[in-house]
């Protein structure tokens, strides 16, 4: 997956660093081929000029990919398409109490009955073809949202009653109900040009290879199947604030290939699993290669509460099976062999992150966490006690009969990741569940999670400023299916109500009592199985950029992913060394 934090609750052991080094080795045979066609890639093609400073990236793994740079096509798109093609209309900095850092939008307002909010846009931004950005392209995307729910990836449809464009500078947004979240759902939310995108017949299938976009970098110099570049806006509206000319991002198959090219010294800005980083990165050049690593979202095992199986529909919908699951789960092992110790144990059926401990409700946990203990007999009593009975081979079938078999997805190439639920599948024949693990391509393992053919996977939780929106849009009705991290399915009426009482609040106090009900609806319901909290995949090489986000200067998340729109400001932070 795309560490530094040994968890307090576990130390490494000579049997899990000597089962660590053997994994890698073997697997560094495996990517050195790979590795090699990385850096001929990296080195080849056309020369950049000599004043031009180009920011090698890795922000995805892929074996393969195509020029696919459509911001609604959430399974398909490279990583690099927002943010840095669609810019914001304001981002909210997490690691600074949420404070909202205005991009295309220079300001938003509420009415006073709350039910309609205003944007005023930047005046005078140009798109990258030079046609003017205004009111009427934000109202555009916004009833093609509105009108395609297949391309509404921020829920508008769930909150917008009516959209008006009064000046070219302002849109007025007239809500369904009181939403004083609006602003925040609003992050990931891109504006699309309407004279490009008025053309199109099918906006979700369009590749949109040659964007035309608002951000920083939207001129798609290169693209191979090794290597694309993407270059400076000609017309980007904060130039001045922009010292990288071009990104180049290269085919990185996995964390194995990664480390592999490492010594090439080719890399500037990376967002890696780098087993024993202290070893196979920084000392690798002392001077100049750093990280910065800090716990970050809650990693959980989600199971696809729509299946069409049967036996599965029966299990994972039974609270007895969920709780069978989480005793069977070895998160120390996880944190320790698979993680190198990198990730931090979470131990609380609400799976709140430990960055949020302010907004902790003690009623949450006590005896609701005693499912999230590693004790396989105690699972084999939960199941047997609910009547799922094991067969000649030792495998549970469900208390109506249905056997009970399923695949657990993890993206090929994320190696920690892979281990993390070979560890859990290990667990979960010791108890009778027939699991298993199937490393679908990444692009292929976002599609399955869209369309629901999966049976079960370990999946992140991308948070916001609050944890609120973690929890909203993972497991809201609304987001069921909708984004690849509301893969579940899962749909509690009780707990939409809070989730809708909680956006009509109006202070933080009655916003902190309604999430002490969310995290009780959770921990009661357990709907998914946290495991572990994964750190910020940060590394970083100050040989040709400088302005590097770090641990002494911890202004924003440093991460280049794209469920982080603080990269656009890390991005615009730096400079070519001199």
């Amino acid at each position: 997956m795309f560490g530094r934090f040994q968890s307090p609750y576990v130390s490494k052991s000579t049997r899990t660093a000597g089962l660590a080094g053997t994994l890698i080795s073997r697997r560094l045979l495996l990517a050195l081929a790979g590795a090699v066609a990385v850096s001929s890639a990296l080195a080849s093609g056309s020369k950049p000029a000599a004043a031009e400073s180009v920011l090698a990236m890795h922000i995805e793994e892929q074996t393969s990919w195509v020029q696919n740079f459509n911001p609604f096509d959430l399974g398909g798109r490279r990583q690099s398409t927002m943010d840095f093609i669609y810019e914001p209309l304001v981002i909210f900095n997490d690691y600074d109490g949420g404070k909202p850092i205005f991009r295309l939008a220079t300001g938003y307002k509420f009415s006073d009955d709350l039910k309609s909010i205003t944007y005023t846009l930047r005046d005078g931004v140009k798109w990258s073809d030079g046609q003017p950005l205004t009111s009427a392209d934000m109202k555009y995307t916004l009833d093609l949202m509105l009108k395609n729910k297949a391309v509404d990836i921020v829920g508008v449809s769930e909150s917008v009653a009516s959209v008006e464009a009064p000046s070219p500078t302002e849109v007025k947004i007239t809500l369904k109900d009181v939403d004083t979240h609006f602003p925040e759902s609003m992050a990931d939310f891109p504006i699309v040009p309407e004279h490009i995108w008025k053309d199109v017949a099918d906006p979700l299938t369009f590749k949109n290879e040659k964007p035309v976009g608002s951000g920083p970098m939207t001129e798609i110099r290169r693209f191979t199947p090794q290597v694309y570049e993407q270059c400076r806006n000609p017309n980007y509206w904060d130039a001045a604030s922009l010292h990288v000319d071009c990104l180049k991002l290269p085919q990185i198959a996995g964390n194995d290939q990664m480390l592999a090219l490492l010594p090439e010294g080719s890399m500037d800005w990376i967002g890696s699993f780098l087993p024993e980083i202290d070893k196979t990165y920084v000392a690798l050049d002392k001077d100049h290669n750093g990280y910065w690593q800090p716990p970050a979202e809650t990693i959980a095992f989600e199971m696809n509460f729509k299946t069409a199986n049967p036996g599965l529909a029966e299990a994972f919908s039974d609270i007895n099976f969920r709780h069978a699951f989480s005793l069977a789960m070895d998160r120390t092992a996880m944190v320790d062999i698979a993680g190198f110790g990198y990730p931090v144990v979470n131990l609380h059926a609400s799976g709140l992150p430990p960055r949020f401990d302010a907004w902790r409700n003690k009623a949450a946990e006590g005896d609701k966490d005693v499912w999230m203990t590693y004790d396989v007999d105690k699972a084999n009593k939960v199941l047997d006690d609910a009547g799922y009975r094991k067969g000649a081979d030792g495998m549970r079938t469900t208390p109506k009969g249905q056997p009970i078999s399923f695949v657990i997805i993890v993206p090929n190439g994320w190696t920690d990741w892979i281990d993390a639920v070979q560890i859990a599948t290990e667990g979960l024949r010791k108890i009778g569940i027939n699991a298993s693990v199937a490393t679908p391509e990444y692009e292929q393992w976002q599609k399955q999670l869209l369309d629901g053919s999966f049976d079960a996977v370990m999946n992140s939780r991308p948070d916001g400023p609050t944890p609120f929106r973690g929890y909203y849009q993972t497991l809201s009705t609304a987001f069921a299916g909708r984004i690849v991290h509301a893969d579940s399915r899962y749909s509690n009426p009780k707990l939409d109500k809070v989730f809708d009482d909680y956006r009509k609040a109006t202070t933080d106090e009655e916003r902190k009592k309604l999430f002490d009900q969310v995290q009780v609806i959770i921990a009661d319901d357990f709907p998914v199985v946290p495991v572990f909290n994964g750190p910020t995949w940060y590394q970083y090489s100050t040989k040709r950029f400088t302005g590097w986000v770090t641990k002494d200067e911890p202004v924003m998340n440093p991460e280049n992913h794209d469920n982080n729109r603080m990269r656009l400001m890390h991005l615009l932070r730096l400079k070519p060394v001199q």
